[in-house]
């Protein structure tokens, strides 16, 4: 269905108490601006910030997006589109909706080795996506989006300039891609068919009713958004995702068209531009699952669009259970060879066919058992790393390397001479060299057993190969390959995780550490500039350094700085924070970070719990993930950061929120466990004197917000609430959410004890609500707000409501933004820090 444009919030709000300053600020109906004290932190400038991540081939040029705002304009998100099938499209442009509404409107390049920056042009009025390098990183391919259409631009790195590749307009409401050959005379990418004609047209009178039928075993599926309602937005999804593959000519700017339109959902270009790895949706459409679940089938074209040969297919995944979706006939980690020969792939054994004749003579068998388990053990099943020469016929396979064990996946040298294989077999990792001219010998680069987390390896380091594929990168002697990873430590809460490079010797494995990040600054290998090592790019960051990007000399020591970027933020991030630990009542322990406003004068201040419930085995399953915390991370805010509060004299509870108990279980425990977190945290920040706890309130996105209405029900902690984009009731989910294994009907009880809607006469606390109306994510439709919004006005409790026209699971426009920081900020004056009395008018948010 595509939208009309809209220029004033649809906030739709009742009280059940009213009062002068609600009056001022919630009842109006049109977008506000928060006090500057907010806005200034909301909308600082933090997009002209430089990250230097996509370095071009030849390793002298970072490509650096620039970005128009840090937020969205509201007109973008009103532009008309259809939510169709979990698909959102912008059908005037021909392209996926997110291409429209991100905010890249430039491009510059940032010097390697000096940081300098030298200006791509670009078109006027176009948003730019989807840069690739050409192979040999002279020139740079994007997507150029116009309000109309999207088109293919080429810059040539030399002097910057860029020229239009195609006249007829790309398709990218699927693929979206561009790839270039190995050589850069062509582009690959999938077009707007010619004469394709006009979108269908919703029928007057509909041809056929809506037909569903259940499956004949049990079906679990999400509630998915966005579902094909009928006939007719089949035909029109169809119409939106055919596209014309095709191969242009990047000097003469000919089309070569290859095949017929199809249902592209994927695409995979040969380097040498010959043939190409195509992946199309099939039909007949389902209208149970979304088009990420849609049947598919993936084959080998040539450039006529002839099927050499189908490499995969799926059909459409359903749910059922022991229902068979994928069939890949034993063929894995399907890529094209670096040196352009072939495609390279893993094959494994054929299953051997049991023979289930009934040989029944009266024996027990037992001795026919042991003969048959030792001739089983016997059997040479062999996996197979293959080389598939064109025209990819069962003939056409070369076998290149086999072992008896199975191989997870493989990488190959510069030249392709040396294979790097990778398995995992009981929980232990090993990576291991093999060189074509000896495979009988193998060489270990490491084993490592997966569970053990402080002795991380690392990983293989790559870069672009010759023909655009990627490859392992060698030493110049081509003795050695790298590993990169990171050390951490069990006292993670006072020694900082450490980056690190390994230099392994590949046929003896020892290692050399060639560089390890310093103990007081986090510093990120980002890039690399040579085979030797020598240049690195790290980006360095601490609590109190913005992260920045420098060169590094490996040999030297020596650092130069290439970005300057900025903290916009200051008044934020220089807030006082702490850190500790808190026990609940069952010996439960977690962490909880109090910020306060940099001016902290010690005084007890109104406290704001922000959350997000996470279900956990038990204390060990905790433990485990929170030892990624890196106590050198910058604390870097955005537009959302609840942080920013503290400028308004509130102390920010960032806390874990632990849902614990057995797989299956945990749920059980969710009302006890938001009960025992929120008196653990008010019990613990008050005994240090951080907050006064007669004035706090609790909020969270999401499941975030589930938490949110559930603790105004089951404690007496909060005067107010603020709950985003949540589920309130969870028989609108009744096969299962979050880690919940169970169904409504099997788990009846422990649905209904979690669903704040069954609870709403207890709500204790105002509590405010706001949801995108195109909210898209599965279990929170917009319906959980307005039932939950209708159920609090009913019994007379204290709410209020925005829904946000044109936003998905999450506020994206800056004037969405501006206006919840408005009302939820005097929300919680009113409610919390001024505990109900009046809030003066120049602390109202501003028109």
């Amino acid at each position: 269905m595509i939208k009309k444009p809209a220029v004033f919030a649809i906030l739709i709000l009742l009280f059940a108490v009213d009062t002068n300053a609600q009056e001022k600020t919630e009842l109006r109906e049109h977008y506000l601006r928060p006090p500057e004290a907010i806005a200034e932190e909301a909308l600082a400038p933090r997009h002209r910030n430089v990250y230097l991540n996509d370095l071009d081939p030849s390793a002298e040029y970072f490509l650096n997006p620039l970005e128009a705002g840090e937020l969205l304009p509201l007109s973008l998100l009103a532009k008309p589109h259809h939510n169709i099938a979990g698909l959102q499209i912008d059908p005037q442009a021909n392209r996926a909706r997110w291409m429209t509404t991100q905010s890249t409107n430039g491009l510059e390049l940032i010097g390697a080795r000096d940081g300098e920056a030298r200006p791509i042009s670009t078109p006027d009025g176009a948003m730019i996506t989807t840069e690739r390098w050409s192979p040999d990183g002279s020139r740079l391919a994007y997507l150029a989006h116009f309000n109309n259409s999207t088109h293919i631009y080429v810059a040539n790195l030399s002097n910057g300039r860029s020229r239009r590749l195609t006249n007829q307009p790309v398709l990218a409401t699927r693929t979206g891609d561009i790839q270039w050959s190995a050589d850069g005379s062509y582009i690959f990418t999938v077009l707007v068919p010619r004469d394709r004609g006009e979108a269908p047209s919703m029928p007057r009178v509909p041809g056929t009713p809506q037909v569903k039928m259940t499956s004949s075993k049990e079906n679990r599926l999400r509630t998915y958004q966005s579902l094909l309602k009928n006939r007719h937005e089949a035909d029109l999804l169809e119409y939106h995702i055919t596209g014309q593959l095709a191969r242009i000519n990047t000097g003469n700017r000919r089309i070569h068209r290859i095949g017929k339109p199809a249902m592209i959902e994927s695409f995979d270009a040969s380097p040498s531009g010959e043939y190409v790895i195509v992946q199309t949706v099939q039909k007949p459409f389902p209208y149970i699952v979304p088009y990420y679940r849609f049947g598919w089938v993936e084959e080998i074209w040539d450039m006529e669009g002839n099927v050499l040969t189908e490499l995969r297919k799926s059909e459409a995944s359903l749910g059922i259970p022991d229902h068979e979706e994928t069939e890949d006939y034993g063929r894995s980690d399907i890529e094209w060879r670096p040196d352009g020969n072939g495609l390279s792939l893993i094959l494994e054994p054929e299953e051997e066919k049991k023979d289930t004749t009934d040989t029944d003579d009266g024996d027990d068998g037992d001795n026919d058992d042991e003969e048959d388990k030792e001739e089983e053990e016997k059997k040479d099943k062999m996996y197979s790393i293959i080389q598939w020469l064109p025209p990819f016929g069962d003939t056409d396979m070369d076998t290149v390397y086999t072992s008896k064990r199975k191989m997870q996946g493989v990488s190959y040298s510069p030249e392709t001479d040396i294979l790097f294989i990778w398995e995992n077999r009981n929980r232990e990792e090993h990576l291991y060299a093999v060189f074509t001219d000896q495979s009988d010998t193998t060489y270990t680069i490491y084993r490592h057993k997966s569970d053990d987390f402080y002795k991380d390896p690392g990983n293989l380091m790559r870069k672009p190969g010759r023909m655009g594929e990627t490859v392992v990168r060698l030493s110049p002697n081509r003795e050695h390959v790298y590993l990169s990873g990171t050390q951490r430590y069990e006292d993670y809460d006072e020694k900082a995780p450490r980056p690190f490079i390994d230099r392994v010797t590949i046929q003896t494995g020892e290692k050399e550490r060639i560089f390890q990040s310093a103990e007081d600054v986090y510093e990120d290998v980002t890039a690399v500039l040579d085979d030797q090592m020598t240049e690195i790019v790290l980006e360095r960051e601490s609590p109190e350094m913005h992260p920045d990007a420098w060169l590094y000399n490996t040999e030297t020591g020596e650092r130069t700085k290439l970005t300057d970027n900025r903290d916009y933020n200051e008044a934020v991030t220089g807030a006082v924070r702490h850190r500790f630990k808190v026990e609940r009542a069952d010996s439960f322990r977690f962490w909880v970070e109090v910020v306060l406003p940099k001016d902290w004068n010690g005084e007890r201040l109104p406290g704001y719990i922000w959350h997000y419930p996470t279900e956990y085995d038990d204390q060990e399953d905790y433990d485990e993930r929170a030892r990624r915390h890196n106590i050198n991370d910058f604390p870097n805010i955005y537009s959302r950061s609840p942080e920013i509060l503290t400028k308004r004299g509130y102390a920010i509870i960032r806390a874990d929120w632990p849902i614990a108990g057995r797989r299956g279980t945990s749920n059980d425990n969710f009302v006890w466990s938001i009960v025992q977190n929120s008196t653990a945290v008010i019990d613990s920040a008050d005994a240090r004197g951080y907050i006064d706890r007669s004035r706090m309130a609790i909020g969270g996105h999401s499941y975030g917000a589930f938490g949110t209405a559930n603790a105004l029900i089951h404690t007496s902690f909060f005067k107010a609430g603020i709950a985003g984009d949540g589920n309130f009731n969870r028989t609108l989910t009744p096969l299962g959410f979050q880690r919940e294994p169970k169904d409504l009907w099997r788990a009846q009880d422990r649905y209904l004890q979690m669903s704040p809607l069954f609870w709403a006469d207890r709500i204790d606390g105002a509590l405010l609500m706001y949801h995108g109306e195109e909210d898209q994510n599965v279990g929170t439709w917009p319906t959980n707000s307005r039932r939950m919004f209708h159920a609090m006005n009913g019994i007379g409790k204290t709410a209020a409501m925005y829904m946000y026209p044109y936003e998905g699971h999450g506020p994206d426009a800056e004037e969405t933004i501006m206006d919840l920081w408005t009302r939820m900020s005097d929300w919680l004056d009113h409610y919390v820090k001024n505990a109900g009395d009046h809030v003066p008018e120049a602390e109202l948010g501003e028109d």
